[in-house]
């Protein structure tokens, strides 16, 4: 069995900013300006505090003349603040967005294109958790808590030189008795955050999942009376979301020990800045600018560490969103790696398996050493026992499988070596089960390459023979589909004419006609003959009446062929 990843519930937190860098790239011109652009409106607030130091000494000084100036340049600097804190955050968050829109992009792209056995070992609350509540966690952080944390950073460091300038002395005391033990407090907070914030990401994924997996079973839950074992389920994961969710508010309380320490520090540098004022060594003014800036400082580490645990829950959403690009072999540059756009791929060619083994997991092979030859204009038919590997048969052949061993060709050419458009222009497969979106019947249809016109739509569904049946419908193309708006039949009609309108060469069907009554599995036939020309028809099937329709039988799991009796 070919190596398949599987996203863990814990992310790889390594080197994150790293692996997330190339997605920065078209925005660099963007985040430059957003730099200087708080980096100015840092240094022009601490500017501000300075700013009142000296018109504090002029007040003192009983200067009339200099402090109306000094009064006026306060104001000025006071105004350009305000405008260069709106500019410099209203940027920040700008490119924030702009760098999430282009990541949400590319990760919906890589899932979309992902190889179909990736997504089947996932629960589906567990891609859908991490494509849409990861991102909203990180549009969150980007547009309230970034921006702040940055403010908090820059303005603290300007504000450290700036006082260093006005008084070493004092400022190596602040330092001294404030940075070792916040450092401490703060590395405590660090060393359990990643476990706590992994752990209520892992918690709330499985919550979801819970909810995604009961909604389509929700009446059979009902009917067979198993809601009480599905809330039991659901409540030891609540239970366990609970449990996560108390480690990270204990974690989190750790940082409320630097509000202790603040006071603390304030309190012994009011005693040391009056004593320096006593002896002379600092000027009224400069005292009530330590003692400002210290408030400040002290305020702003607090708020610099109360962000970290928001980052630090963000910094874990962006792991687990970079590990499920990653597992999907999506690029930065966008869609999933591989393939190649052969010159010469025939419009009709031959489908070839040499040797095919295919298995799920430990223990004997679904299929093993199948070689078979599908030709084109040829209608094979796929039988065999439930689980006897007819389905997995069909994605090795539709390409949604890579085989384990051997290889499946058309035209000479591996699918697995093709790209998605290529391969998907010659190869299309319809499943047993028919998904449509919400829309019109004419957009469901026209959901192909290249988006065929109503022209189009409406010759296909003549030589299907669904004219009429679209017409019974009462906005015939422009019918809205909602949920269950159409039987299983009429969904399977829908699939068969959207397969026909991307034209392929090789046509497979998964139990198209199961589930369905006589009428329908007749009209779905007789679509599938209309269907056919000279493109090759591969069909899973059950019903006698389809397997006397075919040229050639495929048994399962013997993978013998055979012709059809007449």
């Amino acid at each position: 069995m070919a190596d398949q990843p599987v996203l863990g519930e814990l992310p790889d937190q390594r080197a994150v900013f790293r692996r997330a860098a190339p997605w920065l790239r078209g925005h660099r011109v963007a985040l430059a300006a957003a730099v200087l652009l708080n980096l100015a409106g840092a240094a022009l607030a601490v500017g501000v505090t300075a700013a009142i130091g000296r018109v504090v000494d002029a007040a003192d000084d009983g200067d009339r003349e200099a402090l109306v100036g000094r009064v006026l340049l306060l104001l000025v600097a006071v105004a350009a603040t305000g405008v260069l804190t709106w500019a410099s955050r209203y940027w920040l968050i700008r490119v924030g967005e702009r760098v999430l829109a282009g990541l949400r992009e590319h990760a919906t792209a890589a899932v979309g294109g992902a190889p179909l056995r990736f997504v089947e070992a996932h629960r589906g609350g567990e891609l859908l958790r991490r494509l849409t509540g990861e991102l909203d966690g990180l549009a969150r952080f980007a547009g309230g808590t970034l921006p702040d944390l940055v403010a908090a950073a820059l303005v603290l460091v300007f504000t450290v030189v700036m006082l260093a300038l006005y008084s070493w002395p004092l400022t190596l005391a602040l330092l001294i008795g404030f940075l070792p033990p916040a450092v401490l407090i703060v590395r405590r907070f660090q060393r359990r955050a990643g476990d706590a914030y992994a752990g209520v990401a892992a918690a709330e994924t499985a919550v979801a999942a819970r909810f995604a997996e009961s909604l389509p079973a929700r009446e059979q839950l009902r009917i067979s009376g198993a809601v009480p074992r599905w809330l039991k389920r659901f409540r030891a994961d609540n239970d366990r979301l609970r449990a996560a969710r108390e480690r990270e508010v204990v974690t989190e309380l750790t940082l409320n020990l630097l509000t202790l320490l603040q006071a603390g520090c304030v309190a012994g540098l009011l005693v040391l800045s009056a004593l320096f004022v006593g002896y002379g060594r600092l000027s009224v003014g400069v005292a009530v600018v330590f003692v400002l800036a210290t408030r400040d400082i002290l305020g702003r580490f607090e708020d610099l560490a109360a962000s970290l645990g928001e980052a630090r829950s963000a910094h874990v959403r962006l792991a687990r969103l970079l590990d499920l690009v990653r597992a999907t072999g999506a690029s930065p540059a966008g869609g999933v790696a591989g393939g190649v756009d052969p010159v010469g791929l025939p419009a009709r060619g031959r489908l070839v398996l040499t040797g095919v083994g295919f298995t799920y997991g430990p223990g004997a092979p679904v299929v093993d050493g199948l070689s078979l030859t599908v030709a084109p204009g040829e209608r094979l038919v796929v039988v065999g026992p439930t689980g006897a590997g007819k389905s997995t048969v069909g994605k090795l052949l539709a390409g949604l499988y890579p085989p384990d061993r051997g290889t499946v060709t058309y035209g000479g050419h591996e699918l697995t070596a093709l790209t998605a458009r290529s391969l998907r222009s010659r190869i299309v497969l319809v499943p047993q089960e028919v998904t449509l979106v919400a829309g019109t019947l004419g957009e469901n249809l026209a959901m192909v390459a290249g988006r065929p016109g109503p022209g189009r739509v409406a010759a296909v569904l003549d030589t299907l023979g669904l004219s009429g049946w679209v017409a019974s419908l009462p906005g015939g193309l422009g019918t809205p589909l909602e949920a269950d708006s159409l039987s299983t039949g009429e969904r399977q009609l829908v699939a068969i004419a959207r397969a026909v309108l991307a034209d392929p060469a090789v046509l497979v069907l998964d139990e198209a006609t199961a589930g369905v009554d006589r009428e329908t599995a007749a009209r779905i036939e007789d679509a599938l003959s209309a269907a056919a020309g000279d493109r090759a028809l591969v069909v899973i099937a059950h019903r006698a009446e389809t397997v006397a329709r075919g040229h050639r039988v495929l048994t399962m799991p013997e993978g013998t062929v055979g012709g059809v009796r007449r």
